[in-house]
């Protein structure tokens, strides 16, 4: 493990950054630099203790009265007070930050959620959830609701903190929530919830963002409502509704998803039939972006891991990173690294311009094709980074006394969180079908690749033309749903060099340069053999410069 600050370790990071939050970065760096330090040291030993020792459920106290509690390892606790003490959540709502976000608060969020998620995935879903219900009480919430919800969201004393939670999937539908049988009694502002919640991370969450349908509405996606359920009543007595157990789950394990019944739970609509899944979309979408910075996150302590290894193993008469072969695994994971970083951070400054009102015409529509791509994509590749670190390591990396076996462990679970990778391609073909996104991300890339070098621009344009012509036959063929996520694929390695390359964007110094051609070499040669070959030089640019 490395114990070296993982902010101070990555120029690329603190460059998007500095760009993004412009003259708020100054104030806001120091809160990076504590975060990246107190990741790789502190939470970096306190994760390995949370997954050893997952939560445990309290159905009843010894008098037999029923408490439902989670009972969790104190490193646990101890990770909360880094994760939501150092501003993740605060960042965006909290008055006392505004100095330090400036007018991009997602960008300071998502910079210290990406430094924590390298060393922590449990805890970073319950932090993204916490974040979804304060977006949704800030924007469909009464007066009432905000003043009462928003600042303990925000909080980052544990002491007064409340924590979020989507209770989205039933038995019955999966990924078609439209098949929920969760049912709402009651007319008006408030009403009582009767049904069964089967995936429910932060199980234990004191704000609970959740779909029902009110009795009467209309079947499918436009009859459910969108509620928001406490934990504890107004009056402090628990709420009406059981946890049934904690799941028994591959990875993630420090943090609990349960099963719930609700048995009349009382709930506060915030929008209705024909409005609650469009409102709950907002918090489903920054759930994705959410999970594409937990996915680079994990690419990147794959890397940092990988390449400590290489560095300081001998075999066969030398370092591992001195070996070609060894080499070009270190390469594509920092090149591979590099340029998801750059995806996933276009798509937080979008976001930003977009919640500010800032955003031109085309820009939201890329943010709208932006969001399903960056998520599915970054998540399928995580899972390969992990893999590929975990072979570095030869048989060290498969033992759980190393992290990277914790780490492909935890990565498994991102490309099913918030859409699995058919669900999010059919999405994204919606948002071009529906919303012409396409215009979007077409403009993005005239744009990016008058301001690449020569050469990747010549590459661009090849690219961008056989995207353009197959998006057309597509159009045209009604059974080509099979050939959707050979577009999108290539739409996600396009858009990612043309970050990278681009000065203008925050790309283009040398180390994005290298890495722009080696993803344009794995990716879109036309010959078997690759073109480039990395040396250790090479390979501790891109991951360190």
């Amino acid at each position: 493990m490395s114990t070296v600050n993982w902010f101070e370790q990555e120029p690329a990071l603190k460059r998007l950054l500095q760009r993004q939050l412009g003259p708020a970065y100054a104030k806001a760096q120091p809160r990076l630099v504590q975060m990246g330090a107190k990741s790789a040291t502190d939470v970096a030993a306190w994760s390995e203790l949370a997954d050893r020792h997952g939560p445990r459920l309290v159905v009843r106290n010894r008098e037999g009265v029923r408490l439902d509690d989670i009972e969790y390892h104190p490193a646990y606790r101890w990770m909360q007070e880094v994760a939501y003490g150092g501003g993740i959540v605060a960042a965006t709502y909290d008055p006392a930050l505004a100095p330090e976000r400036g007018k991009r608060p997602k960008a300071l969020t998502f910079g210290l959620g990406y430094l924590f998620g390298q060393a922590e995935a449990g805890l970073f879903c319950p932090v993204c959830m916490t974040d979804g219900a304060a977006r949704l009480v800030d924007k469909f919430g009464t007066a009432e609701q905000k003043a009462r919800f928003i600042p303990r969201l925000a909080s980052r004393d544990l002491k007064t903190l409340y924590t979020g939670a989507m209770f989205l999937t039933e038995k019955e539908g999966g990924s078609d929530v439209g098949q929920a049988v969760t049912v709402a009694k009651g007319a008006g502002a408030t009403a009582k919830l009767y049904g069964e919640k089967w995936f429910c991370s932060n199980v234990d969450a004191d704000v609970i963002m959740i779909l029902a349908r009110p009795e009467g509405a209309a079947a499918g996606t436009r009859g459910l409502g969108l509620y928001l359920l406490p934990k504890t009543l107004e009056n402090g007595a628990r709420n009406a509704f059981r946890i049934e157990r904690i799941k028994d789950k591959l990875g993630v394990r420090s943090m609990p998803t349960g099963e719930v019944v609700l048995e009349g739970a009382q709930a506060y609509l915030l929008g209705g039939p024909g409005e609650g899944f469009r409102q709950m979309a907002e918090m489903l979408n920054l759930s994705r972006l959410y999970n594409a910075v937990a996915s680079i996150g994990a690419m990147r302590r794959a890397l940092v891991e990988a390449m400590a290894w290489a560095e300081s193993r001998v075999a066969f008469g030398k370092k591992l990173i001195e070996h070609p072969l060894m080499s070009e695994v270190l390469m594509d994971l920092a090149a591979e690294s590099r340029v998801a970083l750059h995806l996933v951070f276009r798509a937080v400054e979008l976001l930003d311009r977009v919640d500010a009102g800032e955003a031109t015409p085309k820009e939201a529509k890329a943010l709208r094709l932006l969001t399903p791509l960056v998520k599915y994509s970054t998540a399928k590749r995580c899972v390969w980074a992990a893999s590929e670190a975990i072979e570095a390591l030869g048989g060290n990396g498969y033992i759980e006394d190393w992290p990277t076996a914790r780490l492909l462990r935890d990565a498994q679970v991102l490309p099913v969180w918030e859409g699995a990778t058919n669900v999010l391609v059919l999405d994204a073909f919606r948002a071009i079908r529906k919303e012409s996104a396409h215009e979007g991300f077409f403009g993005e890339l005239e744009a990016l690749a008058a301001d690449a070098p020569k050469d990747i621009r010549s590459a661009l344009g090849t690219q961008t033309e056989l995207l353009f012509e197959a998006l057309g036959a597509l159009g045209k063929d009604p059974g080509g749903e099979h050939a959707l996520k050979d577009w999108t694929d290539r739409a996600a390695v396009v858009w990612s060099v043309a970050l990278a390359a681009s000065p203008g964007a925050g790309g283009g110094t040398d180390s994005d340069l290298r890495a722009a051609h080696r993803i344009i070499d794995r990716h879109l040669r036309s010959g078997l053999l690759r073109k480039d070959r990395a040396s250790p030089a090479d390979v501790r640019a891109v991951a360190w410069a």
